[in-house]
């Protein structure tokens, strides 16, 4: 049995239970530095992390449709072992109304209403911002997970076909940002520090950037004032994530904020050689 002290997983979800191939490099860095590492999903066997100095959540998708059992899981992983990220960043990333926190201090982000799942109340933003069409999102979700553009017309059908965890949870109702034809920016950060980014284009007549749509991905190198920009992001979080991935497009030199995810985003390792050693010796450090 592993050294306790050197043991470290990497969780998964049931549906996949192996380490993706990007994770998988992270894993064999942390064992080049002395470390076991294994993958066990969040929501199969707990005795899989009971001997674990660190337990990183990596790749536990689908948490969002048993939202209560993941946060009751995170919730007993941060009190057994070391939780990567800290518990108060998952609960601060569980709900996509950290959105309005970080427009509260003052990053920019899509103009954004939280409201319950009703056509009345979704049609109401429209009525007030005079919007002709608009993103709307479950407050819980990821991975463009019932994410529709809807026009105000189609207000009532949209509503129909959203999820039952954005009719319980209530949505986001977001500016649609054209700019997202030219691809969203996937800024990635090690302690704090940027380490690398990816370009994720859309397919076209299509506005979602995840991999199930159909986007195409390509590594950028994008300037330091960009960057700094998803650093600042980063900065008015509760505290220093280990691992983050600021998405956003850029409009007149300045980047907006869509999503910063700090819970389990894919982190592209696999487009940059030295980004698995930089996010090893991140976690080590942590230590």
């Amino acid at each position: 049995m592993p050294n306790r002290a050197r043991a470290i997983v990497l969780a998964t979800a049931a549906g996949q239970p192996e380490i993706t191939a990007s994770d998988r490099l992270y894993a064999e860095a942390l064992e080049r530095r002395g470390f076991s590492v294994v993958g066990a999903p969040w929501d199969g066997p707990r005795a899989a992390f009971d001997r674990a100095a660190a337990v990183v959540i990596r790749s536990t998708w689908g948490y969002y449709r048993a939202s209560n059992a993941f946060r009751d899981w995170t919730e007993a992983m941060a009190i057994a072992s070391r939780l990567f990220n800290p518990i108060g960043l998952v609960r601060w990333n569980l709900r996509k109304d950290y959105i309005g926190k970080l427009a509260a201090a003052s990053v920019r982000v899509p103009q954004t209403h939280f409201v319950a799942c009703e056509a009345e109340a979704i049609d109401k933003v429209f009525g007030e911002t005079g919007w002709s069409r608009a993103v709307v999102k479950p407050l819980t979700g990821a991975s463009g997970y019932s994410v529709e553009l809807v026009a105000r017309e189609r207000v009532a059908d949209a509503v129909s076909r959203l999820a039952t965890e954005a009719r319980t949870g209530g949505v986001l109702v977001q500016e649609f940002l054209p700019e997202i034809a030219d691809g969203e920016l996937s800024l990635i950060y090690f302690d704090g520090v940027f380490s690398h980014a990816v370009r994720k284009r859309p397919p076209q007549g299509e506005f979602r950037v995840n991999s199930r749509f159909g986007a195409r991905r390509s590594a950028e190198v994008p300037s330091r004032a960009v960057t700094e920009q998803g650093a600042a992001a980063l900065r008015t979080l509760p505290e220093l994530p280990l691992y983050a991935r600021v998405d956003g497009v850029m409009r007149d030199e300045a980047l907006i904020v869509i999503e910063v995810e700090v819970l389990e985003p894919a982190l592209f390792l696999d487009f940059d050689p030295g980004s698995a050693e930089r996010f090893a010796a991140a976690t080590i450090a942590r230590f």
